[in-house]
């Protein structure tokens, strides 16, 4: 397979359904779109054209076909059975015993390596910890907004489809995966109009009401 295939920039497995296969596409467009801290507008661009050939059946039946081509195999040539290779290595003397009890050095060396261990673990869950309650989104809209990164440029409109991230939202093609379809802004405590749904978007301290995808 090569280096870098449409399965390695999605992160899945080529053997990965549709359904594993959308998901990562989400995971990674949240990840590098442009709009975001992190976004990468090459990666993006690849992460699309991934999407675009291995989320339709017959382009990826195409794509593995081109990847099995790329990728011959030889066949190994069978070893009878019961038959080992000859050994031309000498046969290791056996070493005297060694005794079970360690020095008391080592006993020290030791404790105070494991007591490092301790401690290192114990800062690398503290930090894990703080980074996933921080990426936490609260989308309560009755909780009174808290400062957050500024709204995106390229702030979705009526009829834009978008992804839902952390304080704000990212506008992308309705022809990909997305989290909704705009259909206007309200302020805090409007209502919407019926069969849309409400998300509270910190960034801009205004809701949106739009339409899920299978709505």
């Amino acid at each position: 397979m090569p280096e870098r295939s449409h399965y390695d920039l999605l992160g899945v497995s080529p053997d990965a359904k549709p359904d594993a296969i959308r998901r990562a596409y989400l995971r990674q467009a949240r990840r590098w779109h442009p709009d975001r801290p992190t976004g990468d507008a090459e990666r993006m661009r690849a992460v699309n054209e991934a999407w675009e050939v291995l989320g339709d059946i017959q382009s990826r039946a195409a794509y593995d076909r081109g990847l099995a081509r790329s990728d011959p195999r030889p066949p190994s040539s069978p070893r009878p059975a019961g038959t080992r290779p000859p050994s031309t290595s000498p046969r290791p003397t056996a070493a005297p015993p060694r005794s079970s009890t360690p020095p008391l050095e080592m006993v020290g060396i030791r404790w105070r390596w494991m007591s490092l261990a301790a401690v290192v673990l114990a800062a690398v869950a503290v930090v894990v910890i703080f980074l996933a309650t921080s990426a936490i989104d609260d989308s309560d809209p009755t909780s009174p907004p808290t400062a957050s990164a500024p709204v995106s440029e390229s702030r979705p409109e009526s009829g834009d489809c978008f992804l839902i991230g952390t304080t704000t939202l990212i506008t992308v093609p309705c022809d990909h995966p997305h989290d909704g379809k705009l259909v206007e802004w309200v302020p805090l405590g409007a209502p919407c109009p019926p069969n849309t749904e409400l998300h509270w978007v910190r960034s801009a301290q205004e809701a949106v009401c739009y339409l899920t995808p299978s709505g």
